[in-house]
């Protein structure tokens, strides 16, 4: 036994030397511990507390600004005037006028009757019509549209609980149509939609504006100023190359043949020679009961068609500029050939005989034409027409040109040989042939057309554009050649009709079938002439086209309306008589109405 008495518990032995240290100390000890860590974790949360605070009032204020703008303000379009449009001599072809659109926000209105009586005289409509139309609770109702802006004032001066006076325009065509195909139209956005107005709708339609208005709780405008306007930038004018008192006469010339010939569409176009101008620019069909009226789109450019002879200008230029034949080159001419195993005939039936160049060219030999070819080799046909701007755009910039359906020589098999030197087997757009013989009345330049004389500034102010430039496709040497040639189609040629008096002129007819998928469209036929006067000093270049006319031949029925389109046009111009003129068959006048 222990003198120490019994042990009440367990206890470890201390090491000799050490003492107990009191409970109440080591207490402390740990409560200062849970202290310190509690001081160090709000320090920390003070610091980091602080940290965000900097941010949010340093260096993220401008967001959180914006947060709260973004509940109070709304930010309003301030539309910018379209810019208008205008002919060569400063006429007005399209122009957009200040309207208004009168909106309702029905959800600040308490008595859509009420409001409804004292909207009714200003919009013009029934106060019963007026009365669902404000009780609908959707936030955004328009009452009306293309309002005077004198019915804003009126409306404003009313005071009337959620109405809005919004400005807006209309695009609005002094002369509708004669230029539709050409000018184009709006959206609803306010973007140009085909013509002028979408290939030049970044000039046009300038850059909104915009202004933030101050708003209350359900969207209430607040009575205070405007904080910020950012004005719109008026769009810029265009002055076109086109000159309205021609379109008037082409189209009234067109439109008469297309009566007479009972043509379902037709195209005319007309250029100036030494720039590439477009002058006038017409498309038309013919709508229900056989009334002309003007094409969904601009034919000259965005359709395509097999345009026959009138594409034997590259055949005829690249084999007199590679030597293969002169003017006077003579060939066995006979009615009919076969090649690829189809048979090409010319238009009327003769034996064979011994015809020049010159004479192939102007009674449009198809037969002649082939031979000719052949000599030439399709490879240099196919750089011809590819010299020549076939399948490719013409470089107008206009929205959905059509670049042609052509092929290379490679692609080329068969009949081929045969079909694309006289124009068929290939499709292809009137201005692209008009641009290729305004190549060679231009010296054998071919430039681009282009239908954007100038802009005109917010103040009136008109900067003229640069003309597009060129490139020789023909030497001045061969070009010479070439001329005298197509004189011959009109002097005693498939284009008497389109002798002009006291000019000379110079041209091609073409008369081709409609292709269709299962071959070619019975009795149907594209008839064309092209050309330009006069012919030893060009100033001007036509195209006129007629699809399914009664009378099929180009020298026919399209020849008649070139003449009196250029006989007007040479006068217009005040371009004076030159060169060796023609008479005018009086058949001629059978078939163009005169």
């Amino acid at each position: 036994m222990s003198d120490r008495g019994p042990v009440s518990r367990r206890e470890t032995p201390r090491p000799s030397g050490a003492r107990r240290r009191p409970a109440h100390r080591t207490e402390r000890a740990a409560r200062r511990r849970r202290l310190r860590s509690l001081w160090i974790a709000s320090a920390a949360a003070i610091v980091l507390l602080l940290t965000r605070l900097s941010m949010v009032q340093v260096l993220d204020a401008g967001k959180y600004a914006a947060y709260a703008a973004g509940e109070t303000e709304q930010r309003v379009a301030l539309p910018a005037t379209r810019g208008a449009i205008y002919d060569r001599n400063g006429n007005l072809l399209a122009v957009s006028v200040p309207t208004v659109e009168v909106v309702a926000d029905d959800f600040q209105i308490a008595q859509p009757l009420s409001e409804a009586r004292a909207l009714a005289p200003i919009l013009h409509v029934p106060a019963t019509r007026l009365v669902p139309e404000l009780s609908r609770r959707s936030g955004y109702v328009v009452l009306a549209t293309n309002l005077s802006p004198k019915v804003a004032s009126a409306g404003e001066a009313l005071a009337l609980n959620g109405i809005s006076y919004l400005p807006t325009s209309e695009r609005t065509s002094p002369d509708a149509p004669l230029f539709e195909p050409l000018l184009g139209g709006l959206n609803a956005a306010g973007a140009g939609v085909g013509g002028i107005e979408q290939m030049d709708n970044q000039l046009l339609a300038g850059r909104p504006g915009s202004e933030i208005v101050p708003e209350g709780p359900g969207g209430v405008a607040l009575p205070s100023a405007v904080h910020s306007v950012v004005a719109p930038h008026q769009g810029s004018g265009l002055v076109l190359t086109i000159d309205e008192p021609l379109q008037v006469e082409v189209t009234k010339d067109l439109t008469r043949a297309m009566q007479l010939q009972h043509a379902h569409s037709g195209v005319a176009v007309v250029e100036s020679v030494q720039t590439g101008a477009i002058l006038a620019m017409v498309d038309l069909v013919a709508g229900p009961h056989g009334v002309i009226e003007p094409a969904p789109s601009n034919l000259a450019v965005t359709e395509v068609y097999e345009p026959g002879s009138v594409m034997k200008l590259a055949t005829y230029s690249y084999a007199l500029r590679d030597g293969v034949i002169t003017p006077e080159t003579p060939f066995r001419v006979p009615y009919s050939i076969t090649i690829g195993g189809y048979t090409f005939y010319d238009a009327e039936f003769h034996p064979t005989q011994t015809m020049s160049a010159s004479q192939m060219l102007a009674q449009s030999s198809n037969v002649g034409t082939i031979e000719l070819a052949h000599r030439l080799g399709l490879s240099q046909l196919g750089a011809a027409l590819d010299a020549f701007g076939f399948g490719r755009t013409t470089g107008l910039g206009w929205p959905g040109e059509s670049a042609g359906l052509l092929g290379t020589p490679a692609q080329w098999v068969g009949s081929d040989a045969g079909s694309i030197p006289i124009g068929t087997g290939e499709a292809v757009t009137p201005l692209q042939i008009l641009d290729a013989y305004t190549a060679v009345a231009d010296g054998g330049v071919l430039r681009p057309p282009h239908l954007v004389a100038a802009t005109v500034g917010a103040s009136g102010r008109t900067a003229p554009l640069r003309i597009p430039a060129g490139h020789r496709v023909l030497s001045p040497a061969i070009n010479r050649e070439v001329i005298p040639m197509l004189e011959g189609v009109v002097q005693d040629g498939t284009a008497v009709c389109a002798a002009i008096p006291g000019y000379a002129v110079a041209g091609k007819t073409g008369t081709a079938q409609v292709p269709s998928p299962k071959g070619y469209v019975p009795g149907d036929f594209n008839a064309t002439f092209v050309g330009f006067v006069p012919a030893q000093a060009p100033r001007l270049s036509a195209i006129v086209t007629l699809n399914h006319p009664t009378i099929i031949y180009g020298g026919s029925v399209a020849a008649p309306v070139f003449q009196k389109v250029m006989e007007y046009a040479l006068g217009h111009f005040d371009i004076a008589p030159m060169g060796t003129a023609v008479p005018i068959p009086k058949a001629c006048t059978a078939t163009s109405g005169a």
